[in-house]
């Protein structure tokens, strides 16, 4: 159960932090040779292979004026003491500005995890990060 409420910590804390655009704390979730391939619908979108490209990356996407991230259920197979495979699902709201207007657009995130524990501290070693479907609408 202990190792459970961790890796809920680990990608809520991912979550929370994205909130307040906080990349460089990936450093603190992700293991530093992270595998990550990102998905748009069934087409790959993005890939990186350490942490500090991730951030990078991430970065370059731009911050947004508000975002607002919910994570929902979150399904965890433990492979031994200090492996595991998860799947979270995840609401991801931003507001951004475009042609002078604020836009909300909504993504709904399907994550598909590795987990390893080092040192007694769990760690993200593999993510497939699926964007299932979005919408986006103009604010007034």
């Amino acid at each position: 159960m202990q190792d459970r409420m961790e890796l809920k910590a680990l990608v809520d804390f991912y979550a929370t932090e994205s909130d307040k655009n906080n990349q460089d704390c990936y450093v603190e979730i992700f293991r530093p040779d992270i595998k990550l391939d990102v998905y748009f619908g069934n087409k790959l979108g993005m890939q990186a292979r350490d942490v500090q490209d991730m951030i990078r990356q991430y970065k370059a996407f731009g911050a947004a004026k508000v975002s607002f991230h919910m994570n929902g259920q979150q399904n965890v197979d433990f492979e031994d003491e200090t492996h595991a495979t998860g799947t979270c699902y995840a609401l991801a709201t931003l507001v951004t500005e475009q042609d002078g207007k604020d836009t909300l657009t909504t993504h709904a995130v399907r994550y598909y995890d590795k987990y390893e524990k080092i040192d007694g501290r769990w760690w993200i070693s593999e993510r497939e990060q699926h964007f299932e479907w979005s919408t986006n609408q103009a604010l007034g």
